[in-house]
């Protein structure tokens, strides 16, 4: 009765965060799979404005969260999902200030400083354009692999391992399916989705790899990693599943592969017929909501 009693327990804890979810009691994203802002707030004379209110709205659900100012003027916003950001900073007798925007990417710190002028609260200084480049709110270095490029550059087996050759301090060992970071063994890197670690600790595996329509995006840690990560020898390789939002999105893909299709072997005059080859992956990806700004839904499959 063990594997029957097991299964159902997992479905009745499955069933109990879909509740918490939908009721608007959401659970605390993983550190290392998300984001932060952090930042000062000044007025005109560059003195520090305490009390502030920051409310950060994240573009594809509406969801917001506000954290306040301390006495030297500085916030944190941590735990946020990558994404596009729309930051507000509003106090009395203070002009709101408006940040569009803002894009934040997998286990990246962002630096937002506001200045806040004087005002009433009916009008608004809306500033469009994402946070600033240099990155100094850690001292990690690495570089995300955004969706785009996931889903564009073709990929044998449609395996996303590969595109962390793009990255600075990467390579791709021959006969091996894991990446060499800076030099350490391709088994001694930790693999995070979604803040879930993946590997299987023998022989040093990967236990599964997601559907690439499924993927936002990925970061490779690739030196100094934060404190929050350990385990590992080589790198991180961090990576983040898509999730549902307010508008309905999906797709819907088949890749196949059949010998009748190749060309024969032009040295190989002798040889009558081609050499068997076939592979066929096919699947879709379906996200949007099921209420409005409170609760959504994402489902992939491949098969």
């Amino acid at each position: 009765m063990t594997g029957p009693v097991t299964r159902m327990a997992r479905r009745v804890v499955g069933v109990m965060a879909a509740l918490l979810w939908t009721s608007g009691v959401a659970p605390a994203s993983a550190q290392v799979a998300a984001g932060t802002m952090a930042g000062q707030v000044v007025d005109g004379n560059a003195a520090p404005v305490p009390g502030a209110s920051v409310t950060v709205i994240a573009a594809a659900t509406n969801r917001a969260r506000t954290v306040f100012t301390g006495d030297d003027g500085r916030f944190v916003a941590a735990g946020l999902a990558p994404g596009a950001y729309r930051v507000r900073v509003e106090l009395a007798g203070f002009r709101p200030a408006v940040r569009d925007g803002v894009q934040l990417a997998t286990g990246e710190t962002i630096a937002i400083d506001v200045t806040l002028a004087v005002g009433g609260v009916s009008e608004a200084v809306t500033v469009t354009g994402d946070a600033s480049l240099l990155r100094s709110g850690t001292s990690g270095l690495g570089h995300v692999v955004d969706h785009r490029r996931v889903v564009d550059l073709p990929l044998n087996g449609r395996g996303f391992i590969v595109l962390a050759g793009l990255v600075p301090g990467v390579a791709l060992p021959p006969n091996s399916q894991l990446p060499r970071i800076n030099g350490g063994r391709p088994r001694t890197n930790e693999y995070l989705f979604d803040g879930i670690s993946v590997l299987q600790p023998e022989p040093g595996q990967v236990a599964f790899f997601p559907n690439v329509d499924a993927i936002q995006e990925f970061k490779v840690e690739t030196n100094s990693p934060p404190a929050e990560f350990g385990c590992f020898n080589g790198g991180v390789v961090n990576l983040t599943t898509k999730a549902g939002g307010n508008a309905l999105h999906g797709s819907a893909f088949e890749f196949a592969r059949h010998e009748s299709l190749n060309a024969r072997n032009f040295f190989a005059s002798t040889v009558p017929q081609k050499p068997r080859f076939r592979r066929q992956q096919f699947g879709g990806v379906l996200g949007g909501p099921v209420r409005q700004d409170r609760t959504f839904f994402f489902a992939d499959y491949q098969g």
